[in-house]
């Protein structure tokens, strides 16, 4: 089974909670499911939807035309006219018909400008019945439910509207054939702890499974698959659950979208028992998480956090990342270790703030005036999240610099079934001096790896300012001081790239000779690796060139792969594919062919594939614009 649905109705009106119920049920059955959610900049009302993919097998990307679309709302159906192909059921509330687009009001101006010309041009009223006649013309099977009339003929608990999106959902899984049991599940799960909301919703369900075989809609049962221990995750918690396995003891944040919901998680679990592995006991721990006045703040109070011998991090998007650029220029010159997990999102300014972006990777190379290094790590899925937020933790107590982690916003709000998390995968050594170093020197030079001795506020004497300094501290202008600790500083990158695994810098997926190879970055991996199983299945070889690690750059393992390359296609979210950039200034290599998209909204596999095969066929210009997918 290949399914892929969209859920879509007002932000705030339960789209979540759907799209929750329907992963759960299949995940009940055995079944694996990814999904991204797409939201407004707003707080109420405008549209809003889930994008979900299920598979026996486990899904990397998403696709369009989806096969199911359910709309809660009249608005969802003009904004996904387009997301249509021949036999996608839609599903809307009969009682949507008569709305006319002139009155969405949620609706931006410009969409509705464009569905406006795209239902004129088709010659289609400028309605929902209308745009689901047009939808009908490009092979979608509409579907309308009489969502109020089911509602009521199972409960009288509250207004009917209060379920609709139960009942959506619930009707979805009808078709596609899930056992009801599965669903009951799913909501007991959802609505934990709530015995009342439990009881009703599920006389909701029963509902929509009873009117859905009345009518006629139910699906061919599907098969049950045996159920495995997965966890439902998004990259956000990702993140946040790997900076608690990495021993994360202090945490900042000033609130913004996406980062917010990070810290949001570790609130939620600031309490938590670890396992003491010298007495193989249980101990009660947990990590402080402090929401500052402003970035600024963020980043220099999980500075000081740091300096106490505590593993510290703060979580920020790009206009918060930019207030942090004097501070981690501060952590740069004073060799701190802290992390800054920076969430992604379209800009510039306030930008795209709720939509993705991969804009920010040379600002984060670049961030602070003058020059110091740093490490920029990057993740492509749910998974690597933890283990990476993990590995930051340890590069920067290692290294004792600031690690910029680097997370799209694609990533951040996809949800994924992650198997077991292995507890074991990333060792966190321990780190911290309990006494004080005799005759010590915070920044001596007397170190061939450029790493000096850690100093810790409380145990040690040595200054700190924001000024270069000699090895004990004290502000210095001298020039051969200054070129002293400049090379020792720089010297950890030299040191990070001898240490660090190739595999945590950059993977070669695919055979090691192919006709295409594509180099990417970020939360377009599963989608290329999707892509490469489409082209083989055509005839067409392909591999990925994987990029984790941009600062220090594994220079000759990415030269030595380009070299042999046929044809390099760059895949990145930004349009001035930045990562290409990084590539030529670190081997000389320029990519000529890219695939970009930078509307704020994430790639499918559809799209990848159909770019890729027009540049492999020589039908496209040097740049291939992906702007056709997503509301």
């Amino acid at each position: 089974m290949d399914l892929n649905i969209a859920i879509g109705g007002p932000q705030g009106g339960g789209i979540d909670t759907s799209s929750n119920m329907i992963n759960r049920a299949f995940a009940e059955a055995g079944y694996n499911v990814f999904g991204v959610r797409e939201y407004h900049s707003n707080i109420k009302g405008r549209h809003s939807y889930n994008h979900i993919r299920v598979k026996e097998d486990r899904p990397r990307s998403l696709k369009y035309p989806v096969d199911i679309i359910v709309a809660l709302d009249a608005d969802t159906i003009f904004e996904h006219l387009e997301d249509v192909g021949p036999g996608t059921k839609i599903i809307y509330d009969r009682s949507f018909e008569s709305s006319d687009l002139s009155q969405a009001r949620m609706i931006m101006r410009d969409t509705a400008r464009r569905i406006k010309e795209r239902l004129d041009g088709a010659g289609f009223p400028n309605t929902v019945k209308g745009a689901v006649a047009y939808m009908k013309s490009q092979g979608g099977v509409p579907i309308a439910v009489p969502f109020n009339d089911v509602v009521a003929a199972a409960t009288s608990e509250g207004p009917a509207s209060r379920y609709f999106n139960t009942l959506g959902s619930a009707v979805t899984l009808s078709i596609a054939g899930l056992d009801k049991k599965f669903t009951i599940e799913a909501i007991k799960q959802v609505f934990s702890n709530k015995e009342k909301v439990v009881a009703e919703n599920v006389k909701v369900v029963e509902g929509a499974y009873r009117y859905a075989a009345e009518n006629g809609m139910a699906g061919t049962p599907l098969k049950v698959l045996p159920k495995k221990k997965r966890f439902l995750l998004t990259g956000n918690d990702g993140s946040a659950i790997g900076k608690l396995m990495g021993g994360l003891r202090f945490q900042t944040y000033y609130p913004i979208t996406p980062a917010s919901d990070e810290s949001s998680i570790l609130e939620e679990h600031e309490d938590f028992a670890f396992i003491e592995a010298e007495k193989k006991r249980l101990k009660k721990g947990g990590v402080v998480v402090v929401q500052t006045e402003d970035e600024i703040s963020a980043v220099t109070m999980a500075q000081g956090a740091a300096l106490t011998g505590a593993r510290s991090s703060t979580a920020t998007s790009g206009p918060g990342f930019s207030l942090m650029a004097e501070g981690i220029g501060f952590a740069g010159m004073d060799e701190v270790p802290v992390v800054v997990t920076l969430y992604q999102r379209g800009g510039p300014s306030t930008g795209l703030p709720t939509r993705n972006g991969q804009s920010d990777l040379l600002f984060a190379l670049n961030t602070g005036h003058g020059e110091f290094p740093r490490i920029v790590l990057s993740s492509g899925d749910v998974e690597e999240c933890i283990y990476d937020a993990m590995k930051a933790l340890n590069y920067a107590q290692r290294y004792q610099l600031p690690v910029i982690h680097l997370i799209d916003k694609n990533l951040a709000n996809s949800t994924d079934l992650v198997p077991e998390i292995d507890l074991k995968r990333v060792p966190v050594p321990q780190t911290l001096r309990t006494e004080p170093l005799p005759d010590f020197h915070r920044y001596t030079l007397k170190t061939e790896n450029g790493i000096s001795p850690m100093g810790y506020l409380g145990k040690d004497i040595f200054w700190m300012t924001g000024d270069e300094h000699d090895e004990l501290g004290h502000v210095t202008e001298d020039t051969e001081m200054r070129d002293a600790q400049m090379r020792k500083r720089f010297k950890k990158l030299e040191t990070a790239l001898s240490e660090i695994p190739q595999n945590d810098m950059a993977v070669l997926y695919g055979p090691q000779n192919a006709d295409i190879t594509f180099v990417t970055w970020g939360s377009q991996k599963g989608p290329i690796l999707d892509v490469m199983e489409d082209l083989k299945a055509e005839g067409i070889s392909a591999n990925l060139l994987y990029l984790k690690m941009f600062m220090p750059f594994p220079t000759q393992f990415v030269k030595g792969i380009l070299e042999k390359a046929k044809l390099v296609i760059d895949v990145e979210s930004n349009m001035l594919a930045q990562a290409a950039k990084v590539i030529k200034l670190n081997t000389g290599i320029e990519i000529e062919k890219a695939i970009l998209k930078y509307n704020g909204r994430h790639m499918t596999e559809d799209e990848i594939l159909k770019a890729a095969k027009d540049i492999y066929e020589g039908k496209t210009k040097e740049e291939v614009e992906v702007l056709e997918n997503g509301a």
